[in-house]
């Protein structure tokens, strides 16, 4: 009878995950709590950013719900600085307001302070309160239709009729185009 070789059997993956997970059980603990802790810490700070923000959103809505005096107005422009994300809304949105209470002044100063998203809008209000506004800066805009219309209104006397033929081409329909033909504006 033949004797047989001994079979030298190596550790397996799993024998060696097991004998790894035995010596370094502490440190695997240490580091899954930590994690854990981690995730916790930063979700509460997330949710307390989201709450505090919020709040000073509902600070905003709540002044702007009662705004009847240009007192109340300037409460309202005079969170701009607590909520810089709404700032050039705030400043629009409080020049309407002055303005409607009789306070170009004022209006005209918060339209000044306005920017971002809002800067067309603004300059085209600061327009209408006969502010220095070049309208072709704004030919491009959201609002083309309207600063083509008010390039027509501030041409000069060399202009006028290129501008208009210019607004009659882009804007043959326009209701605006019918009150510059109606005014004969030459």
């Amino acid at each position: 009878m033949a004797k047989k070789d001994k079979i030298n059997i190596d550790n397996t993956g799993v024998d060696k995950l097991e004998s790894f997970m035995q010596n370094n059980i502490k440190m695997i603990v240490i580091l899954i709590s930590v994690l854990v802790v981690l995730f916790i810490a930063v979700y509460l700070g997330y949710t307390a950013y989201g709450v505090s923000k919020n709040k000073k959103i509902d600070s905003v809505s709540a002044a702007e719900m009662i705004m009847f005096d240009n007192a109340s107005v300037d409460a309202f422009a005079a969170l701009s600085t607590s909520v810089p994300s709404l700032k050039d809304y705030i400043a629009v949105r409080s020049a309407g307001m002055y303005y409607m209470y009789g306070n170009s002044g004022k209006a005209v100063s918060e339209l000044q302070k306005s920017g971002g998203r809002f800067s067309e809008l603004s300059a085209g209000m600061l327009y209408d309160l006969g502010q220095s506004i070049v309208p072709a800066n704004y030919l491009q805009g959201d609002i083309r239709e309207l600063w083509y219309y008010r390039n027509v209104l501030s041409s000069n006397d060399a202009d006028t009729d290129k501008n208009i033929n210019e607004f009659k081409m882009l804007y043959p329909n326009s209701p605006l185009l019918t009150l510059v033909e109606n005014w004969n504006i030459k």
